[in-house]
Formats: structure tokens, sequence, C-alpha cells
């Protein structure tokens, strides 16, 4: 199994004037999860959305992902589908979004939410446990 070589910040990602930001963390338990995930969404109040997936232990033991308002199955789950298809464990990623002004529709969210997360997964690098 996989993890990431660090925590880290992306740049942001601007979509039809949504602004995606990725935040990703190297977790141990789910209540660690809990606490940046509230600290990420204390921290962007002005924020749209704080979709997050995260994955524990190994072998897996404990996944959860959340689309935090948006539509179902957009963001969380993409998100979810980074972390399996990279093969990930002990990672928290949380995109966080402004919106624009402009729906961006399943497709186009689903996109986002993948493509930030993937970026920043692919900046930071990743380690074997």
């Amino acid at each position: 199994m996989l993890t990431i070589k660090e925590s880290g910040r992306g740049p942001k990602l601007t979509v039809k004037k949504s602004i995606f930001i990725c935040t990703i963390f190297r977790i141990n338990n789910i209540e660690e999860a809990k606490n940046l995930v509230d600290k990420t969404k204390n921290e962007f109040k002005k924020a749209s959305h704080n979709a997050y997936a995260y994955r524990i232990g190994n072998p897996i033991n404990w996944e959860e992902s959340s689309d935090d308002g948006e539509v179902k199955g957009c963001a969380g789950l993409p998100i979810m589908n980074i972390l399996k298809k990279k093969n990930l464990t002990n990672v928290l990623v949380i995109v966080t979004r402004f919106y624009g002004g402009i729906n961006l529709g399943i497709g186009g969210l689903t996109r986002s939410y993948s493509k930030c997360a993937a970026n920043l997964i692919n900046v930071i690098g990743t380690i074997e446990i």
C-alpha cells in the first residue's frame, strides 16, 4: 500500500469562475480525519463546499467520503475513486469549492473534484508503507 509523502495544499484550480483548492493530510485514525475536516471548514468559512474522502488502514479498514452539499456522488466519490485508483491509505483529501455563479453540471463537478485531488497527489508524491 501507498501513502502520501507529506501533507500539503495545492494551487487553485479555476473552472468557470468556481475556485477549487485541494488540501491533503496524512492521517492515522478517524478522529484525526474528522478534526482536520472541521479545521479546514473553519479555515474556509466562506466556501460553498468542503468535499472530502479518506481511507485508513493496511489493509483498508475504514473509508468515508462526503459531498458536503454538492450533487450526490459528484464530489466525495470522485475524490475517493482517485484514492482507490492510486492505492492510497492513511490519507485525507479535502477539496474546497468557492462557487463562481456558473453551474458546472454533474460531469463538470466530477472532473473538477477528481482533477484537483489527482493533481495535488501527483505533486506531493507517494511512498510505500
